[in-house]
């Protein structure tokens, strides 16, 4: 049986940062940064990383270096959230606040990972985390569940990294299904919240229209089945802003405005795997309002190819094989 081993909440630094809060728009980043480890062995790692005359303090230092330039990267805004999908743990996220990040008013965290697990999930923020609570299911990873303050009431992030495509699809299919079960239990108790689900769903969002007949963890609502399967805990999703149900989330990869094809690639294709979801109360017109989606194509994070720079451990070269997502939301 999973159990949570880590969660936890600390404010680092009493001062502000050196970035000034824009009190009128909110931006929020997802990012799988693929196999962030630290340099101290603790037997849960994989195994690329268990040999510390490869995997030193140096190699590790490098990796926060790099991470830390394209949270920080100008394009980005200094986002308000950074939600992180495979670091290794606390220790991790605080090398990271400690050696580059708080210096610019990030102090908040909270991380989590099944029992056992190599890698953990991550919320930091510039704003206090009032709240957090983690979500366990019989899928195996969790969902972390932060309440952020901001400058217009509460914002609600559920951060979470779904099971992979490896293996057979149907077993790994009713994981990612017990993950969104999860996501919906938890956010249908969030009544009227303004809600974000993020982080790296291992899904299309099309994906019920190619499934055979399966039922997939994210459904799209014009599909035929999707009131059944959401009946059966499937996330129900739209690409269409107005006239949104409560229990619906907006999928910006839906939307007929949306341009990015992806923000992974998998046998030379692109995948639409990093989301960050909203929630009906930010398409209402009052407080907080979507304003924009895109992927963050960095020139230092994609190759001459346009595709992501991936992390290779033997040569210690690369970024990461996913590339990061921004949500910005704006008062109204």
């Amino acid at each position: 049986m999973w159990s949570i081993i880590l969660i936890c909440i600390s404010l680092l630094f009493g001062c502000q940062g050196d970035i000034a809060d824009d009190p009128k728009t909110f931006r929020v980043v997802s990012y799988n940064v693929q196999n962030l480890f630290d340099a101290h062995f603790d037997g849960t790692e994989y195994p690329e990383y268990q040999n510390p005359k490869k995997w030193t303090e140096r190699s590790y230092r490098m990796r926060l270096d790099t991470l830390a330039r394209t949270l920080c990267d100008s394009s980005l805004s200094y986002p308000d959230v950074v939600v992180l999908q495979e670091v290794e743990g606390e220790r991790v996220v605080v090398d990271l606040l400690t050696s580059h990040l708080a210096r610019h008013g990030y102090g908040w965290y909270a991380t989590a990972r099944e029992e056992g697990g190599a890698i953990s999930i991550a919320i930091i923020s510039r704003h206090p985390l009032i709240e957090a609570a983690v979500h366990g299911h019989s899928g195996g990873r969790p969902v972390l569940e932060a309440s952020i303050a901001t400058d217009d009431g509460v914002l609600t992030i559920f951060a979470l990294h779904a099971k992979s495509q490896i293996g057979e699809y149907e077993e790994t299919e009713a994981q990612r299904l017990a993950l969104m079960q999860a996501v919906g239990a938890a956010s249908s108790r969030r009544t009227g919240a303004n809600i974000l689900v993020c982080g790296d769903f291992n899904q299309n969002p099309d994906a019920v229209w190619h499934s055979g007949g399966i039922q997939t963890a994210l459904v799209d609502v014009s599909h035929p089945k999707s009131e059944e399967y959401g009946e059966a805990g499937s996330l129900l999703i739209t690409g269409v802003r107005g006239s949104m149900l409560p229990s619906w989330f907006y999928c910006p990869y839906l939307d007929e405005q949306n341009t990015a094809t992806g923000s992974y690639v998998y046998g030379g294709v692109w995948h639409q795997y990093d989301q960050i979801l909203a929630s009906y109360r930010l398409f209402d017109g009052v407080g907080w309002e979507f304003e924009s989606f895109r992927v963050c194509d960095l020139p230092s994070l994609v190759g001459g190819d346009g595709r992501p720079k991936a992390w290779n451990v033997q040569l210690l070269d690369g970024v990461s094989d996913h590339l990061p997502v921004l949500m910005t939301l704006k008062r109204r």
